[in-house]
C-alpha cells in the first residue's frame, strides 16, 4: 500500500490534511511549465520550473531571490532529472553573455550531455580535488565582482551592469586608462568595466567533495553562500544522501531553498528539511520544496524531461558555438596559475600570468625605439588592462625602460637576428 502524509494544520486553515498518491499519476513534461508566462517575466531573472503543485497549478521559482538551493534525494527518486530540468530551464531564458555555468559532476553521467554547451565557464569538473579548486575561484571571482560594484557605486549585479553598460566604448577605456595610470595594471585587474553575467554553480554529488576535503569545501561553499548572492553568484548542491557530516549546521543555516524527493530515512528527511516526510513521498519526481521563510515544506511535482530530449536540446546549444572558457580558471585548474589566480597577489615573477601573445608583441617591440601601452593596444587589438599588464612585464624582465612621465617607454632590446 502507498504511503499517506499528514498534514497539521494545513497552512491558512482550521483543519487537518492527508495527502495519498493518486491511483494513475500524470507526467509533468518540463516544456509544459517553461510555455508559462510566469516563467518568462522580468522578474524572473534565474527561473527555475519545480514542476506542478497539488492542485495542479505550474510552479516557479526564482533562484535570484532564493538564493541557494540544497537538492537531496535517493537513486530513482528523480533528483537528477530534476538538475537537469533545472539548468535547461535556465538556458532557455539566457544567453551566454549573461549566464554562466560550473558544473561538478563526479559521477561523469548526469551532467555530461552539457560539456559542450556554449554557457560554461569552465570545462565540466569531475575530479572532487578540482571542485574544491574551482570553489575558490568563485571565491576570487566574487570578491573581484564586489570590488568592482563599489567603484561604481552599485549595490547588485543588476544595478552595476546598468551603469556600465551605459558607458560609451570610449568612456571605458579611458576608465580603464586612467586607473591603469593611478593604480597600475596589477590593480586595474581587481575591477570589471563592463557588464557581468549571472554565475550558477551546480554541484552533482555535494556528498564528494566533502568526503574529499570537508575543511576547505565548507568554508568555502559558508561563504559564497554568506556573500554571493548580490554580485550574481548561485549555488545549487545535490545529493543522494543529505548526511550530518555532509549537510553542516553552517551549510543549512545559509542555504535556505530546499528540494527533497524521496529520501531513505526519517534522519535523512530531517536534515535536509528540518521534519520528516521525505521518506514517505513517491518516485519519478515526487518533492518537497522548502522555500526561504516559509515554515512547512509544500508538495510538487517535479517536471520530466526524456533522454532523447535532452540529447536535442543540448545539441542545438552546441552547434550555436563552443564554449569560451575563462582564460584565469582554466590555468589554476590546469596548476599552471601560480598564486595570483588563487590569492590575488603578484603579478611578476614567478607568479606572473602568461600572455599567450607575449612571444609575438615581443617580436615587435623589439624594432621598436619607443613603445607605450595604447600602441600595443591599438596594434594588436587588445584591452588596455592586458597591453598595460605587458608593459609591467616587459619592464621587469629589461625588455623596456622605466617609465618616462607621459612619454613612451625606451625599447633597450633588438630586433632577433634574421
Amino acid at each position: 500500500s502507498e504511503s499517506v502524509r499528514i498534514i497539521a494544520p494545513i497552512p491558512g486553515r482550521d483543519v487537518v490534511g492527508i495527502e495519498t498518491s493518486n491511483q494513475h499519476r500524470e507526467t509533468v513534461f518540463l516544456k509544459d511549465i517553461l510555455m508559462q508566462e510566469e516563467f518568462w517575466e522580468d522578474e524572473m531573472k534565474l527561473p527555475i520550473a519545480l514542476g506542478r503543485q497539488a492542485d495542479g497549478e505550474p510552479k516557479v521559482v526564482d533562484l535570484r531571490r532564493m538564493p541557494h538551493m540544497l537538492v537531496a534525494g535517493s537513486t530513482g527518486s528523480g533528483k537528477s532529472v530534476f538538475v537537469v530540468s533545472l539548468i535547461v530551464g535556465l538556458l532557455f531564458r539566457h544567453s551566454p553573455k549573461t549566464l554562466r555555468l560550473i558544473l561538478v559532476d563526479p559521477k561523469q553521467v548526469d551532467l555530461a550531455a552539457f560539456s559542450h554547451c556554449p554557457h560554461l565557464l569552465m570545462p565540466p569538473i569531475r575530479e572532487p580535488q578540482k571542485a574544491v579548486v574551482a570553489l575558490k575561484w568563485a571565491i576570487r571571482e566574487m570578491e573581484k565582482r564586489y570590488r568592482s560594484m563599489s567603484k561604481f557605486g552599485a549595490r547588485g549585479l543588476e544595478g552595476f551592469n546598468e551603469i556600465v553598460g551605459k558607458l560609451p566604448k570610449g568612456d571605458i577605456e579611458e576608465h580603464e586608462t586612467f586607473h591603469a595610470e593611478l593604480e597600475g595594471a596589477a590593480r586595474l585587474d581587481d575591477y570589471y568595466f563592463t557588464p557581468q553575467p549571472y554565475i550558477v554553480i551546480v554541484v552533482e554529488e555535494f556528498g564528494d567533495l566533502m568526503a574529499v576535503d570537508k575543511s576547505n569545501v565548507e568554508n568555502a561553499v559558508v561563504r559564497l553562500a554568506q556573500m554571493a548572492r548580490a554580485c550574481g553568484i548561485h549555488l545549487i548542491l545535490a545529493m543522494q544522501s543529505p548526511r550530518k557530516d555532509v549537510v553542516t549546521g553552517l551549510i543549512k543555516t545559509n542555504i535556505p531553498g530546499r528540494v527533497s524527493f524521496k529520501v531513505a530515512s526519517k534522519m535523512d528527511s530531517r536534515i535536509i528539511l528540518d521534519e520528516s516526510g521525505a521518506e514517505r513521498l513517491l518516485t519519478r519526481g515526487d518533492m518537497l520544496f522548502l522555500a526561504p521563510g516559509v515554515a512547512k515544506p509544500e508538495r510538487h511535482h517535479g517536471a520530466y524531461l526524456s533522454e532523447e530530449e535532452i540529447s536535442a536540446l543540448t545539441e542545438h546549444w552546441s552547434v550555436q558555438g563552443e564554449p569560451e572558457f575563462d582564460p584565469l580558471a582554466m590555468k589554476i585548474l590546469e596548476g599552471t596559475g601560480g598564486g595570483f589566480e588563487l590569492s590575488g597577489e603578484g603579478l611578476l615573477g614567478e607568479d606572473a600570468e602568461y600572455d599567450e601573445r607575449y612571444d609575438e608583441i615581443l617580436a615587435y617591440i623589439s624594432g621598436l625605439k619607443e613603445v607605450s601601452a595604447s600602441l600595443i593596444q591599438r596594434r594588436f587589438r587588445i584591452g588596455y588592462p592586458r597591453a598595460a599588464r605587458l608593459i609591467e612585464i616587459f619592464e621587469s624582465e629589461g625588455v623596456i625602460g622605466p617609465p618616462n612621465g607621459s612619454k613612451p617607454r625606451q625599447v633597450l632590446v633588438g630586433p632577433p637576428p634574421s
